[in-house]
Parts: C-alpha cells; structure tokens; sequence
C-alpha cells in the first residue's frame, strides 16, 4: 500500500500522463536531475555518489576496470609492473592532452596523488591513504610506493583517483576553486560551466583520444545537470520532459512510472547490497541476541526471496546474495557455507530450545532508503514470537547510534563505497566501533587478505570469512540493491555501470 504522502506524486503522474514529452534528443542535450545542491563538479571536493559520476565524465584515471573480466585495462596509462611488493611502475600516454590543450605528463599524475594523499589539504578524501608517496621517473614515467603491502592499490588508482591538471590545479590559491569555476580534465566530457542555481553543463569531447570498451567516448552532444531536491518536481518535469534522467530516490517513485508512457526505468546492477546485521557481544543491551540459536532463528524467519519480489526495487535485476560482496568484486569467492535457509517451524524451534518460547523484544534500526525493508523484517520476525519495532533513523543518525554501540539489529545497504574489492566491506562491519561481533578469526583473516598480493590466498581469506559470518549468524547477506533510474523512454542507459551512482554519462546514447 502507497503511503499518504505519495499520493500527490500519484495525482501528479495521472494529470501529466497524456501531455508530449518535450525532450531535447532533437537537440542532443540531456538534462538530469541531481538529488543534492552543486557546488563544484568535482568528487574531492564534495565526496558524495552524484560527484562521482561528474568527475569521470570530465576526468580519467591510470587505469579502467572492467567488472565482467574482473580486469583491470589501459586508460592514461599504457602498461604497469608491479617492481617490488611496495612499488607500482606506469607507463603513461604520450599522445594525451587536456581540455585546454596543454599536454598530458607523468607531472600531472604525480601531483595529483601526492596532493590528494597529502594530510594538509584539509579534503575529506582517504581513498589514498595506503600511498607513502607518488614520483617521476620520466616524462610518461611514474612509480607508486606503498606504505605497505597493498593489493588494492590498483583497484584504488583505477576508481578514485582522476588525474588534475598540475600546473592548473596549483596556480589555485583556493584549490575548491578549480572544480568550481574553470574544470580542466582528460574525459569525454568537457566542463562548460558550473553553477549552483543553474547546474553543471557538459559538452562531447570530440577528440578523446583513450576511448575504449571499458570507457567509451561520448555519444551524447551536451549534458545539463539541474539541482531538484524534491521528488514532486523531479516525476512532474520528467512527466513534462522538462528533464530526461532522475535517479528514484524510493521503489515508489519508479512504480509511478508505469503511468507514464514516456518514460521508463532502468535498474543498474551496481556494487550495493541489501543487508541485516546482529548484535552477537551485548554492545547494544539485549543479551538475547549473544545466543546464536536466536540469531540462526532469525535468520531462518526472514524470506528473503518474498521480500525482493515486494520490498526491493529493480525487478529482474534483484537477487538474493550468499555473503558480503557481489561477484563483479575482488574477492568475492562463493561461500561453502550459505546462511539458514527460510524455515518458521525452524525457527521456532530454535527459540524455544534457547529458552524464548515466547519470543522476546528487540528493536530494528533501518536507515534511508531501508524503511520499508526494515518493516518487514520486522513483520517476519512477529510470526515467529519476536516483537519486533522499528527505529527509522537518519543516515547521520544511524551512524552515531551504531559507532556508540547502541544497535541491536541494523537493516540497510551497503555500496562497497564504489570500490569492487571486498577490502573495504570488511574493514567496514569488522574494525573499530562498528564491530558488533569482535571474532578474532575474521579479524586475522580479513587482515591476511589485505597484506598479500596473492589473488587465490586472498579469495581463500575471504571465503572462510563468509562461511564463518553464515555459520555464527552475525549477518545475513539479503539481495542485490540496484539504483533504479526514471528515464525517457528515447534514451538509452546501460545496466552494467560499477560508477557509486550507479551510471556513466558516457554509456549513454539516444534510441
């Protein structure tokens, strides 16, 4: 059942459904929708998902990562050795130029990673901080050298670290400046202007000299990226064809569009995970969940494949996972042991046999984007006995009440922060405060697999860390969560983007 407050997106979507669509493929401009406030087009500056897709339409890394060969492919850089456990050699392009027209260097490279890794430069950015230091070797050679033994190295250079313009980006007294006045990168995409009333425009870089399959060349003449918080406006001027492309914020926005025959939707895969997690140390104050007969009960009263068919949106593009990662990811190696399948009488069982035959009280936290899955969690949990409610925090507030200890079950998604390792998953649920478990084997583990260069040592790390999350019940891996996109029904966006916002500009075209 529809909330109230989606009932004027509903009278919304009927009044507008019969009126034509204004779109500007005739124009070759697409217009988006951002969700946030633009300040700049660049992700340093403002680290968040709708940043990143801007900075790789506008700027190139060393390398591509192509998540079907779980493979890493030229970009900036023609060739890599690794020269020792620490150290990273490229060979760089000597046919690359910027925007502007100033020719591409190992100068620019080494000054971006330097100033990106460096602690004064005040950036709320840590992709880089297993670096000790980036330095010329010549002029389209470069090393990097690790603190330590690294095996994300390379995914981290291929992801997060686009490469700036030195000369350029130095002569910035305000170096925020740069990403917000006169942008100058390598992409297929070209900053034209950027402005926070007016949005950012892009414009096809004609001569984009690194074009490939794992990052094509633009097709799309021009893209104007619009500031529209409200999800009212976004359906009425994507119903108008005021605008062509808007990221669905909620399953309920891309289920209106089925009443608009202009538009239609497409469900990224993406790197995001569906997930429920439990207290199994007493952190949070409810003992009952130290029992892992209660935990594995739990586990065993969660249909999971009812609640992507109901709960989930992306329709076929929605399955259910086996442990923490999707296999686009390194690392990602299927575990031996899967998590309780869905059993009721089980999970009774189990309840009464840990000495709750009556079920017990506990509370589910869910965060953005998770209020519906966590109702129903907690739905699920009340036909067994257990009475379940549900704490519908804020990010920021789910964040607080997690490092302090005071979440007994969490319903959310992860997005791997847009990095397809598992590294990053692992450090996030099993260091520091946000460890609800303190399992000593899954820590040596997890810490094995990131000081090893060894790909099968690390698959073998990671296996058993999921067999042993499955078997303890601490987690339970519950779907894919991809980002489902309201678009014109001329446009065409690619499913397969590993982007943290869940599409390329540049793997879009017109029908």
């Amino acid at each position: 059942m529809k909330s109230r407050n989606l009932m004027p997106l509903l009278a919304i979507a009927a009044a507008l459904a019969a009126l034509p669509a204004q779109a500007q493929k005739a124009k070759d401009t697409l217009r988006v929708a951002f969700v946030d406030p633009i300040h700049t087009i660049l992700e340093y500056d403002d680290p968040k998902a709708e940043m990143r897709v801007t900075t790789d339409a506008v700027f190139d890394t060393l390398m591509c990562y192509d998540p079907k060969s779980r493979e890493f492919m030229p970009l900036l850089a023609t060739s890599w050795t690794q020269v020792d456990d620490r150290t990273l050699e490229f060979k760089l392009r000597e046919d690359v130029t910027f925007h502007d027209g100033v020719a591409f260097s190992a100068d620019d490279v080494v000054y971006t990673l330097n100033w990106l890794n460096d602690p004064n430069n005040k950036l709320r950015y840590d992709d880089l901080n297993w670096m000790d230091h980036a330095e010329k070797v010549d002029t389209h050679t470069l090393r990097v050298v690790a603190k330590q033994v690294t095996p994300i190295a390379t995914v981290r250079l291929a992801i997060s670290a686009h490469i700036l313009p030195a000369k350029l980006h130095a002569s910035y007294e305000t170096k925020a400046d740069f990403g917000r006045k006169a942008p100058v990168g390598t992409g297929p995409y070209k900053a034209v202007s950027v402005d926070s009333g007016n949005g950012i425009v892009l414009a096809k870089n004609p001569t984009y000299q690194i074009a490939s399959k794992c990052k094509p060349a633009a097709s799309i003449g021009t893209i104007h990226i619009q500031p529209l918080p409200d999800a009212q406006t976004r359906l009425a001027q994507l119903s108008i064809g005021g605008i062509d492309l808007s990221h669905a914020e909620t399953s309920d926005e891309a289920t209106l569009v089925a009443s608009i025959p202009s538009l239609t939707t497409t469900a990224a895969s993406g790197i995001n995970f569906h997930y429920m997690t439990m207290d199994s140390v007493n952190r949070s104050g409810n003992a009952v969940l130290s029992n892992p007969k209660v935990r594995q009960a739990l586990i065993q009263a969660v249909d999971r494949d009812l609640l992507i068919k109901t709960e989930v949106a992306g329709g076929a593009a929605v399955h259910v996972v086996d442990a923490l990662c999707l296999k686009l990811q390194r690392g990602c190696a299927d575990p031996d042991v899967k998590p309780y399948k869905f059993d009721v009488a089980a999970a009774k069982k189990l309840l009464a046999e840990a000495g709750y035959p009556n079920g017990f009280d506990v509370e589910v936290t869910a965060i953005p984007a998770s209020y519906g899955l966590g109702e129903a969690i907690a739905g699920e949990f009340r036909k067994i006995g257990v009475r379940a409610t549900v704490d519908k925090v804020t990010f920021a507030g789910y964040r607080s009440k997690q490092s302090a200890g005071k979440a007994q079950i969490i319903v959310g998604q992860w997005p791997s922060l847009g990095l397809p390792d598992v590294a990053p998953t692992m450090d996030f649920y099993f260091t520091g405060a946000r460890d609800y478990w303190h399992d000593e084997t899954i820590q040596k583990l997890a810490a094995d697999a990131v000081s090893t260069l060894d790909e099968k040592r690390r698959d073998n790390d990671y296996r058993k860390v999921f067999d042993r999350v499955n078997e303890n019940a601490y987690i339970l891996p519950i779907s894919t969560r991809p980002d489902v996109f309201i678009h014109g029904k001329d446009l065409y966006v690619s499913p397969d983007s590993i982007n943290v916002y869940g599409v390329v500009f540049q793997d879009m075209h017109w029908n």
